[in-house]
């Protein structure tokens, strides 16, 4: 009998019907079992009279309620059970002919409408096929539903909801799964994401990879069972079988040690093999604890599953979740220190994206990241970059790339959090049966590549030498025991692809992201790009060597200030910083783009609200596209933006750029800091005073070297060296009135600001004043800023307000004649006066050094301008450290 039947399979054994749990729903395995008597047995159906179709192929039974489905899923209404699916199992060799198929889903569907169910599916264990059962019947014709992925709880969830295509945000399932990981194992953030991660990738390859592939004893699915039931049917518990015997199975199909075929990976750091060495999955929290046993974290786990569950098939995930599950784990600790080694927030990443204009690069382009932590630079970018979409694809077992990108990393645990997020950003692909394992296990392979046989350096082992096309990256900020990695760079001597490292990194600078630079220079192939995030104490330190080398091979082309607390892990202020590789040495140096962001798409507190509206990041880094494709007026009228000559940024400069708004431009910005701890703002200001000490010592010692040798004293009113001069009085309404493009320098504090722009014919035949063509040195002679002096070598005008001196020796360097004439001045004095006269700057007198032969000695001045430059910037951070001070709101 057929209630014998559902008897020996244990479904009535409470007395009433249940099935065996499939996923949301309930799985009756019989094929005895007449619909009558499923009826009968509890499941709610109207049981119809006929099925009115057209049946070819399938000759239907006479009354429907006869019908004896092979598998039958349940859902719960108000408790009680309705069909919603049916399934048809026929012989491996069956369905390999279109009238075998049309049989078999005729039959299918006989069998589903007579028990209401909308689903019907069909397969000989190798092929699985299904049907819209209500569009079949009313269309007279089989309608099949265009799901292609073998069947479980999953699909038919899928299948039902017809969402397999529509985007689904996991984030609020990852916020709840995040507390209760972290309230069962008090592990820190990367230990709970990397346990969220693991069982995501166990739901999402469950609900998308063939049965032959990941089995069903395998799978997320089973883990369901009620806890009883499944100790009596394994003989341990949901987390232990899981551990013991998926987690296995997992790493066995994406393997270890699988090498990177592509053999460009490879050559891109100069060597002949790369193995990616992890699998997607190892980092379970609650194998870590030394107080509770693995057993004892069981309901937890299967609390965890059921959050999984309850959210439904990951199929087709939501970009955004993509781009911000990290930060998801990340925003909810202060702890986040570990974590945010390696993370850079995605609206950061965005714009550094746009910035990088991916979109014009050439096929076989490389884009590299060195250090590429959780595989932000490398995975996002077809998200946001539209040519990008169909960057990778799958054909006959094998990813191939139109653009390679390449993320490198030391930390493996950090490297298994990319490819595991590679199989995210690949959801469509996984979900894609043509796409195979193998395929993505490649993919993976070539796209993070893990450098960790050189635990210290990492990257910096093996460095590519004219190899990349674009780098997007963000490498870790350490001054502090920094020594360790020059020590290690001499210890390893050369890398794996026999690079000499103590040549290559020699003269880069103190901290490991002054090696990154140096890293980065030599990576990118003549014309290619870098965008680095740095600390801004890099830009300000004031040893010329670090800075001449990257000039030496690159232009400096951005220098963008982030705001405070832009990052989770670190009040530090920080940059983003475009270089570009030169062709040759005579390339002559193009204009340096600048931009001051107050925000970036986002609160800067740990709740990272977003903002849209309030995003300046955004608006600096479209004008950075607009500028960098030869747009005119790019930064014109912007308060957040300016483009600065590359000559204000040479290896004797400081490469930050607040100094190029004036203190109105920075009232008129609004800027203001954000919070920081005390801790964190004691931790930065001592690190910035002992860089400062460092390099003030290091000042003494050049100073006292370069001035210690023979001088001679030459008048101001010496016709031979100079020639004394003022300028021509203009006011500011005779140049709103004549407006052009001739700059009016007047008697400023600083070498920037000018009176204004005006026509240089006026200014020429009308006011009868000099066009100054060549450089000249400048006094201001007037108000509170009487006695500063300035070179001056754009073409320009200048007012009454300034003394002029043009140099008449070659002799004579004009940078340092600034230096020397600053300093008789001082000595003199004249500070205090309210006007400087021609005739009292004729009165001063100027040392100037000489060589053995008593000749002026150029290279000298030179060296002793670029000391006093470095000096100046000395003061001026330890100025700006007094301000930020002042101004911090320390918490």
């Amino acid at each position: 009998m057929s209630n014998e039947e559902l008897n020996q399979r244990n479904y009535l054994a409470t007395g009433k019907l249940k099935g065996t749990k499939f996923g949301d729903f309930e799985e009756l395995n019989i094929g005895a079992t007449s619909v009558r008597e499923l009826k009968a047995a509890g499941v709610e159906v109207i049981v119809p009279s006929s099925i009115k179709f057209p049946f070819a192929a399938y000759k239907p039974l006479k009354t429907p309620g006869a019908a004896k489905p092979d598998r039958v899923f349940l859902r719960r209404h108000d408790g009680k059970p309705h069909a919603v699916a049916t399934a048809e199992h026929k012989a491996p060799r069956k369905l390999r002919s279109e009238k075998e198929l049309l049989k078999a889903a005729e039959q299918g569907l006989f069998a589903a409408a007579s028990l209401g169910a909308a689903v019907a599916v069909t397969s000989n264990g190798q092929r699985w096929c299904y049907l819209d059962v209500k569009k079949s019947l009313d269309k007279g014709e089989i309608v099949w539903l265009t799901d292609k992925r073998d069947f479980g709880p999953g699909v038919l969830a899928n299948l039902l909801a017809g969402d397999a295509g529509v985007l689904k945000d996991p984030a609020p399932l990852a916020e709840t799964v995040w507390q209760t990981i972290w309230h069962a194992t008090k592990e820190e953030p990367k230990q709970c994401l990397l346990t969220f991660v693991e069982i995501f990738v166990l739901k999402f390859l469950s609900d998308n990879l063939p049965l032959k592939t990941l089995p069903e004893a395998y799978r997320f699915y089973p883990l369901l069972e009620e806890p009883k039931k499944f100790q009596e049917r394994h003989g341990t518990t949901a987390i232990e079988y899981y551990v013991t015997k998926i987690r296995p199975f997992i790493k066995s199909i994406f393997p270890d040690n699988s090498v990177a075929v592509d053999e460009k990976v490879a050559g891109t750091f100069g060597l002949s093999t790369v193995v990616s060495k992890t699998s997607i999955i190892n980092g379970f929290a609650f194998l870590r604890s030394s107080t509770v046993t693995l057993s004892g974290f069981n309901r937890t786990f299967l609390d965890i599953l059921d959050e999984f569950q309850k959210f439904g098939p990951l199929t087709t995930i939501d970009p955004e979740f993509k781009l911000r599950l990290y930060e998801t784990f990340l925003r909810r600790s202060a702890r986040q220190q570990k974590l945010g080694q390696f993370f850079t927030p995605r609206n950061v990443v965005r714009q550094m994206i746009r910035m990088a204009r991916l979109d014009q690069l050439p096929d076989g382009a490389v884009v590299l990241d060195p250090a590429a932590g959780v595989g932000g630079f490398v995975l996002e970018p077809p998200l946001i970059v539209p040519a990008l979409a169909g960057n990778v694809t799958f054909a006959k077992g094998k990813p191939k790339r139109r653009i390679r990108f390449i993320g490198v990393d030391v930390d493996a645990s950090t490297h298994i959090l990319a490819k595991a997020n590679t199989l995210i950003h690949f959801a469509e692909a996984v979900r894609d049966p043509t796409t195979t394992v193998a395929a993505l296990n490649q993919l993976m392979a070539e796209t993070f590549v893990l450098m960790n046989t050189n635990e210290t350096l990492g990257a910096l082992e093996n460095p590519p030498e004219a190899k990349v096309d674009v780098i997007l990256t963000n490498p870790p900020y350490v001054t502090k025991g920094s020594g360790v990695y020059k020590e290690e760079v001499r210890e390893a001597g050369t890398g794996e692809n026999n690079v000499d490292l103590r040549d290559y990194y020699d003269r880069s600078g103190l901290g490991v992201e002054a090696l990154f630079l140096r890293y980065i220079s030599g990576a990118l192939k003549p014309g290619g790009r870098a965008f680095v995030i740095v600390p801004l104490g890099l830009l300000n330190r004031t040893d010329p060597g670090p800075k001449k080398r990257i000039l030496d091979e690159c232009n400096l082309i951005a220098s963008i200030a982030l705001p405070r607390n832009t990052f989770f892990n670190t009040a530090q202020l920080t940059y983003i910083l475009a270089l570009e590789k030169r062709h040759t040495a005579a390339d002559e140096r193009p204009d340096v783009f600048c931009g001051i962001a107050r925000t970036i798409g986002e609160t800067l507190s740990w709740e990272r609200v977003p903002t849209p509206n309030e995003n300046d990041l955004a608006d600096i880094a479209g004008m950075f596209v607009a500028h960098a494709e030869g747009k005119p007026g790019a930064v014109q009228g912007s308060q957040v933006a300016k483009v600065v000559p590359a000559a204000e940024f040479t290896e004797n400069d400081r490469w930050d750029v607040g100094r190029f708004w004036t203190e109105e431009e920075l009232v008129a910005l609004g800027h203001k800091e954000s919070a920081v701890t005390r801790v964190d703002f004691i931790d930065e200001t001592r690190s910035e005073i002992e860089e400062i000490s460092t390099e003030l010592a290091a000042a003494k010692k050049e100073l006292e070297a370069l001035t210690s040798g023979d001088m001679r004293t030459i008048s101001m009113n010496d016709t031979a060296y100079f020639a004394v001069r003022s300028g021509t009085r203009v006011t500011g309404k005779e140049i709103r009135e004549h407006p052009g493009k001739l700059p009016i320098y007047s008697c400023f504090k600083t070498e920037r600001e000018v009176k204004g722009l005006v026509d240089e014919k006026f200014f020429g035949q009308v006011k009868k004043g000099d066009v100054e063509k060549k450089p000249i040195v400048t006094v201001n002679a007037n108000g509170a800023s009487v006695g500063k002096v300035f070179v001056r070598r754009d073409r320009c005008g200048i007012t009454d307000d300034v003394i002029i001196v043009d140099v008449k020796d070659p002799g004579i360097d004009l940078d340092y004649l600034a230096v020397a004439l600053r300093a008789a001045v001082y000595k003199g004095g004249f500070l205090y006066e309210a006007k400087l006269f021609t005739t009292r700057v004729r009165e001063l007198e100027v040392e100037v050094p000489v060589d053995g032969n008593d000749e002026l000695d150029v290279a000298q001045q030179q060296a002793i301008a670029s000391a006093v430059r470095r000096f100046d910037a000395l003061r001026t951070r330890l100025q700006d450290l007094g301000q930020r001070s002042a101004d911090v709101r320390a918490v």
